[in-house]
């Protein structure tokens, strides 16, 4: 079920709007554009809008949106918190079907990125094409694959909140991985991922333990063999000074339908680093055919 959105605030910015999808309430962007819908799904921990010099070059070859994951943004947090990999890509599956689209083009970040290339396996009628930006991926057969995500810990030890948005943007600029990204997009999330709390502080839209919980789920879920039998068309992008696992795993992704593209001297956070390289990237590949 749709909830109607809100009319265009000011010219070049996006609609609100929410969606049901598997009884959860998700908040979605409606960023314009004309013809087949091209959907945009965050990293863990993020939100759809600071996506947003992507979204709006994307434009110029199709309809475009995002939405924001279950307990992120300004999407339901759900009462029992399940969240995990598999459920990420349910929510993604149900979001196409609940507005209606088949083939769409996708593009995703990091977990965002993963859940694109699962629907894009098993529901070929639903996204025709994708990008995929340092999707996370393991093979679950390498036994160190099993010890604890370090991940967990560290993002419960999360600060939560900040006096205001220029205290949490001078927390943030000079400590990894925040101190590589475009200045403008660091102010856009300090902004636009934090709401003002009971005490007058701006706090974290999304909780550290839902991030943690996201975290937590990763290494038993088969994001790798997923990708590997998705036959729909794929642009697979790594930065070249990534920390997360999928670059070592690049020549398995590579395939005939597959290209993989190592994007120099970026990490994990290609769109953070070089939004108009990946906006680039991602008009030429989605806008093929």
């Amino acid at each position: 079920m749709r909830i109607a959105m809100s009319n265009h605030p000011a010219s070049g910015e996006p609609r609100d709007g929410d969606v049901i999808v598997n009884g959860i309430r998700l908040h979605y962007l409606d960023w314009g554009g004309a013809g087949t819908p091209i959907v945009l799904l965050h990293a863990t921990g993020f939100l759809g809008p600071i996506y947003g010099p992507i979204a709006q070059a994307l434009t110029a070859i199709g309809h475009v949106y995002s939405f924001d994951q279950r307990g992120h943004g300004d999407s339901e947090r759900p009462r029992n918190d399940i969240y995990g990999w598999d459920i990420t890509a349910s929510d993604l599956e149900g979001f196409i079907l609940a507005m209606g689209f088949t083939k769409v083009r996708g593009i995703g970040h990091s977990a965002g990125a993963t859940a694109i290339g699962v629907v894009a396996s098993g529901r070929p009628d639903l996204i025709s094409r994708g990008m995929l930006i340092e999707p996370v991926i393991f093979d679950l057969k390498d036994p160190t694959v099993r010890r604890p995500s370090e991940m967990h810990a560290r993002t419960l030890k999360r600060k939560r909140t900040f006096d205001n948005v220029a205290a949490m943007f001078s927390n943030f600029e000079h400590k990894p991985p925040y101190n590589t990204w475009r200045k403008e997009i660091l102010r856009d999330y300090c902004e636009r991922g934090t709401y003002v709390d009971a005490a007058g502080k701006r706090a974290l839209k999304c909780h550290p333990e839902v991030e943690a919980e996201i975290y937590a789920t990763s290494r038993d879920f088969d994001g790798l063999g997923y990708i590997e039998r998705c036959n729909a068309p794929l642009l697979v992008l790594f930065g070249e000074r990534t920390d997360a696992p999928g670059l070592a795993l690049a020549p398995r992704v590579a395939a005939e339908n597959r290209r993989v593209v190592i994007v120099p001297g970026t990490t994990h956070f290609i769109p953070m680093e070089e939004p108009e390289l990946t906006a680039r990237m991602a008009v030429e590949f989605l806008g093929g055919e």
